[in-house]
């Protein structure tokens, strides 16, 4: 069952796409979601998306300041840990 994205993670992947943008528009390959819409990986309170490898230190670190910052929580399955 598809269940819409929460307001608040609609807000944070549009933070998301404010640095990066997504994969479906990305000509210079520069994006580093793996996979896109990247608002397709939402559902409901929930988001995991994934990240090209070359980029996931960076993105990764961005992605769980930019959680924090809007008061929501980011584990991070590869690490088995919240990022705080």
């Amino acid at each position: 069952m598809d269940v819409p994205p929460t307001e608040r993670i609609s807000a944070y992947v549009a933070a998301l796409l404010e640095r990066w943008c997504d994969m479906t528009e990305d000509v210079e390959d520069s994006s580093p979601w793996s996979t896109g819409p990247l608002i397709d990986e939402a559902s409901g309170p929930l988001i995991y998306f994934a990240m090209r490898w070359s980029m996931a230190e960076e993105a990764s670190a961005y992605a769980a300041d930019l959680a924090r910052s809007m008061d929501l929580v980011c584990f991070d399955p590869q690490g088995d840990r919240l990022r705080t």
